[in-house]
Formats: C-alpha cells, structure tokens, sequence
C-alpha cells in the first residue's frame, strides 16, 4: 500500500503542497487528494522554480496519487 505511517481515512481530504528540492522554495502548487491511489496526476505537467536563485525545471511523468501521498509529508510538503 502506497500510505506508509499515513492513515488512509486522513489523507483523503487533504492538500499536498509542491516545493522545490533544490532551493526549498514554494512552488505555489497545491493538490487536493481524491481518494484513489492509482489515478495519474500531474501527467506532462512542467513546473518552474520561480525564484531568481533557482532555475529548476520539472517535467512531471508517472506521478499517481499513491506515490504522492507517499513522498508527502506530514505537513502534506512533497519536495519535487
């Protein structure tokens, strides 16, 4: 199961944050979970760092909600 020290019933209505992992910067995006573990989010989604240090760009593929969930925080911070 892709919840690991995460209880299900908590995550579903909850809203995952994106951040940088290279400047720990907010990336302004947020996602708010559905429930189902296998749905494709973020499918050929690019997402820039808009910070003037930072010149990040992220290609998201394969990203499931699932695995979101599991890269999450406890503060629901996924650092992309």
């Amino acid at each position: 199961m892709y919840c690991t020290g995460v209880n299900r019933l908590e995550m579903e209505k909850k809203t995952i944050f994106f951040y940088c992992r290279k400047c720990r910067k907010s990336l302004r995006m947020s996602y708010t979970v559905s429930g189902d573990p296998d749905a494709a989010v973020l499918s050929g989604i690019v997402i820039k760092c808009n910070t003037h240090k930072c010149v990040r760009v992220m290609t998201c593929r394969n990203y499931t909600e699932g695995r979101l969930v599991s890269m999450a925080d406890r503060d629901g911070k996924v650092y992309l």
